[in-house]
């Protein structure tokens, strides 16, 4: 049964000290009986932990504005491939230009969005932040065809990663049959968080909360330094949890 507590985004908030003394101190007495929730806790640890030794970039003089204009122009020339009825790996190098492009872009936000996340920083005296403007109401989803295009590329190839693990016997499978796996796995985990990131500034909510999961499944599977049986089956614990299989199928059906 799942706790309402967990699913409130609670958890989140006590993580990173959001709450007041009394919330932070009734959570703490609900954390000792709640097997769901000290999860999450552990699981949010574990990401703050592998990424705590990623470099803070500052921000340029005349702010970010500039920045993911230029951005959303070059997501928005990225062309969206036409739906394969069968997935291929060989169509993987046609689309390693423009996602490494777009990767790129990103990447000079990912710390400063990372580190920032979650606090209620207030700008500097003496300095002019040029904030980026949230999404207009009337905007959607279709307006983003840039961003749609690379993140249904990027799940198609995550696939191979998550129906690799899933569908293999940890009782029957040694360290060097799941290699491919983890290494992809390593592979795709900045890209991940970098279309999470881009997702959660459009408000595409749902896309943001599949890479989010998504992202978790591949930081354990890359990060894991004892690729045994009791480690796969944790990964396909996690994945079978999050029913992440399911949840990238009905995205991508969707359009995003």
């Amino acid at each position: 049964m799942s706790c309402d507590l967990h699913a409130s985004g609670a958890i989140n908030l006590f993580f990173y000290g959001e709450l007041d003394p009394a919330e932070h101190a009734s959570i703490e007495r609900h954390l000792r009986d709640c097997v769901e929730c000290r999860g999450a806790l552990e699981e949010l640890s574990f990401i703050r932990t592998a990424l705590a030794s990623r470099p803070v970039v500052d921000a340029p003089p005349e702010g970010w504005a500039g920045f993911m204009a230029r951005l959303d122009s070059t997501l928005g020339q990225v062309p969206a491939p036409a739906r394969p009825a069968r997935f291929q790996r060989a169509r993987f190098h046609s689309y390693v230009a423009p996602l490494a492009m777009a990767a790129l872009l990103v990447l000079a936000t990912l710390s400063v969005w990372f580190t920032a996340g979650a606090r209620r920083a207030a700008p500097s005296g003496g300095t002019d932040v040029v904030g980026v403007p949230p999404p207009a109401p009337g905007e959607t989803h279709a307006a983003r065809p840039g961003l749609t295009a690379v993140t249904e590329e990027h799940f198609e190839r995550s696939k191979l990663v998550v129906l690799g693990l899933t569908t293999k016997d940890p009782r029957h499978t040694a360290p060097a049959d799941w290699t491919y796996e983890r290494q992809l796995a390593s592979d795709l985990l900045s890209d991940t968080r970098m279309y999470r990131l881009a997702a959660e500034r459009r408000g595409m909510d749902d896309l943001a909360a599949v890479m989010r999961d998504l992202e978790l499944v591949l930081l354990q599977a890359s990060v894991t330094s004892e690729p045994d049986s009791e480690a796969l089956g944790q990964i396909q614990r996690l994945i079978r949890k999050r029913d992440l299989l399911q949840k990238i199928n009905v995205v991508t059906s969707r359009g995003i």
